[in-house]
């Protein structure tokens, strides 16, 4: 049984209280930056936080990927904070993201000075960065899953702050929107406008992950999902949400005949891999890929996944368009500033 399984019976009431305490602790914690009593750093540049108020496994690292995509698109030069958990995640975004200058370090402000001291990016993006209230940050956006968006606080639960920390949040993106009903959606939102009181009424911005392909761990090879179609696979995923991306698989069209359950950022080993049948395709989450890769045999794939957008794609843009225009204007300057030194055109 899963420990999230167990937090679902009898062991979480019976840590309830605890997880009660854990949130009262988390929100003063948050009041203490609030109020200046504990100091915080402001980048100098937009800065763009994209977090969740669980532990993982909500579809963070997709929706930062488009992110960094969308900013790429417009030429922004981007730096990306992260804390680099289990290092799957940070490897993954320097494979699709070689332009990209990443920090990896649970300082959040040591890691802000590191990379200062080499270039300045325009923009700066922290990676899980709601609880890290060390650095200031222009833009709040919180992940919430949608198969599961609510519950209890450590040690009760597997959320870091109660619902009510929404109200810092200046954006809502609900993840895995595909599998749940538009009865719950509608629950999660009216719950999600609830707990933001006194901010405006924040529209749907609902997406879900789609299937770019499936590339071999041997040869990099990829191959469109369809391949994999009626075909009997091994899954396996070492994620904060295992589950959904068994239904990915299994929606994909995949027969699934075994499935493993690891940690949260499982770090990979030979004898994890030589546990599976050799003779048939196993299937990993890309992060899984990164660390099964030195171990893998010629039958195993990792399924590379893209953020989709099904609703509120034109708040989402807005958001960054927002973000970016200080770029933007800093760069028109002083192209202006070269063609009128004199400053003749303002009238």
């Amino acid at each position: 049984m899963s420990l999230e399984s167990k937090l679902n019976g009898p062991l979480g009431w019976l840590l309830a209280p605890l997880g009660w305490l854990y949130a009262r602790i988390a929100a003063a914690r948050v009041q203490a930056y609030h109020s200046g009593r504990k100091k915080s750093v402001r980048p100098p540049m937009p800065t763009l936080s994209i977090g969740n108020i669980a532990a993982g496994g909500t579809g963070k690292t997709p929706l930062l990927f488009a992110a960094l995509d969308w900013l790429h698109k417009h030429d922004a030069t981007v730096g990306v904070l992260s804390r680099g958990y289990g290092g799957d995640e940070g490897r993954m975004l320097e494979e699709r993201f070689p332009h990209v200058r990443l920090i990896e370090g649970k300082d959040r402000v040591d890691g802000l000075h590191k990379m200062l001291a080499k270039d300045t990016p325009e923009l700066l993006l922290l990676d899980d960065g709601f609880q890290h209230l060390k650095l200031q940050r222009d833009v709040d956006i919180v992940v919430i899953d949608a198969t599961r968006p609510f519950g209890r606080c450590f040690p009760a639960g597997l959320f870091r702050e109660s619902p009510t920390a929404l109200m810092r949040a200046d954006l809502v993106v609900v993840s895995r929107a595909d599998l749940v009903s538009e009865k719950k959606l509608l629950a999660i939102w009216k719950r999600i406008n609830k707990t933001r009181k006194g901010k405006p009424y924040q529209a749907r911005v609902e997406g879900s992950v789609q299937v770019r392909d499936l590339r071999n761990l041997t040869t990099g090879v990829c191959v469109p999902v369809s391949d994999f179609v009626g075909r009997k696979v091994q899954v396996a995923a070492g994620i904060g949400n295992p589950t959904s991306f068994h239904s990915l698989c299994e929606n994909s069209g995949m027969e699934i005949t075994s499935f493993t359950r690891f940690a949260d950022h499982h770090a990979w080993c030979k004898e994890d891999a030589d546990g599976f049948n050799e003779r048939m395709p196993l299937v990993v989450t890309e992060k899984d890929g990164v660390k099964l890769r030195p171990f893998a045999t010629v039958q195993m794939w990792e399924m590379r996944v893209d953020w989709q957008f099904t609703k509120g794609v034109e708040t989402w843009e807005r958001c960054l368009t927002d973000l970016h225009l200080p770029v933007r204007a800093a760069r028109i300057e002083p192209l202006w500033n070269a063609h009128d030194p004199e400053g003749r055109g303002v009238q």
